[in-house]
């Protein structure tokens, strides 16, 4: 009898631990999402030089190098997550409505994983400061390398 219930609950905990691993996974991204929040409503750092006074060639390095900060610490997963959530979209997985409450949450954890991946490939740059580049790099139609 010991054997048996040991058995069905060794069982149980087997098939119990990827949920609670993707649990966590989703509590993970949703603290991430929350930290750029966090990051996009900072105080300017003002070591740095204004936003308005910079260069279109020092924003672009600025840009640049951020881009190559993210491209490292971009998970190795994002791309397959994105293109899943692309083919969804294409054919109309997205918009039809989930048969039941559990379909629902792993649409929402499949989307917050994936923003919660950009998000991680930014971890040490300036959100706010690169929004503010970038919209300044437009309006002074600053010329982009080919």
């Amino acid at each position: 009898m010991f054997r048996i219930s040991f058995a069905v609950v060794t069982l149980a905990c087997l098939v119990s631990l990827p949920a609670i691993a993707q649990q966590t996974q989703a509590e993970k991204d949703r603290a991430l999402l929350l930290d750029a929040e966090k990051r996009m409503n900072a105080a300017p750092d003002p070591t740095k030089q204004a936003v308005n006074t910079l260069t279109c060639e020092q924003m672009l390095t600025e840009m640049s190098m951020a881009g190559r900060l993210m491209s490292q610490q971009l998970d190795p997963t994002f791309a397959a997550n994105a293109q899943a959530l692309q083919r969804d979209a294409l054919s109309g997985n997205a918009n039809a409505a989930p048969a039941t409450a559990a379909e629902a949450q792993k649409n929402r954890d499949r989307t917050d994983r994936a923003a919660a991946q950009v998000v991680g490939s930014m971890q040490g740059i300036d959100i706010q400061r690169m929004a503010a580049l970038s919209q300044r790099f437009s309006e002074q139609k600053c010329p982009t390398p080919q």
